[in-house]
């Protein structure tokens, strides 16, 4: 068995090879789907949430101003009538103001924590994407030209050789 080879198990890499492109596909596909949901995360928090809290600060104060502007009219107008119904909404269109005006905090604190916390993770993702994206390909070929390699070594090797003494010139 001197200076040949083994080869017991071509089966067996192949199908390690029809593993892992299986695997390199499916990792893939999950790479894509967090690059595109940590983009749409992003999104939403930079543009869709701001914006809509933005408008609601906008839109809230002028409640508060229309409302003030009521307690104001209600004073002039009437110095008997009970005007707790327009302080009442003073201060809840106050509490309402109060509100955006934190929700826009915390958003704008997300985006700050989402930038050190996630793109930080994200960046690790790329060596993955790169292994995936280039060496895997490579590791796929060495596998692909090894079967081949294996299987023509195959081929070559003779069932049963013939006796030493034949191959040397025929004598026994």
């Amino acid at each position: 068995m001197e200076g040949q080879a083994r080869v017991g198990s071509i089966d067996a890499i192949q199908a390690f090879r029809a593993a892992l492109i299986r695997f390199t596909e499916r990792s893939k596909r999950a790479l894509d789907d967090v690059s595109g949901e940590v983009k749409r995360t992003r999104g939403w928090l930079e543009t869709e949430q701001r914006q809509k809290w933005e408008g609601e600060l906008r839109r809230r104060a002028r409640a508060l101003e229309q409302a003030e502007q009521e307690l104001y009219s209600a004073r002039l107008s009437d110095r008997r009538r009970d005007k707790s119904a327009q302080q009442m909404a003073v201060n809840k269109a106050r509490r309402a103001l109060q509100e955006a005006q934190e929700k826009l905090a915390l958003i704008k604190r997300w985006r700050q924590a989402y930038d050190a916390r996630v793109e930080t993770l994200a960046k690790q993702l790329e060596g993955l994407q790169d292994t995936l994206s280039r060496q895997m390909p490579q590791g796929l070929v060495s596998l692909t030209n090894t079967v081949r390699y294996l299987q023509d070594y195959a081929e070559v090797m003779p069932v049963a050789g013939p006796a030493s003494g034949e191959e040397k010139g025929g004598q026994p």
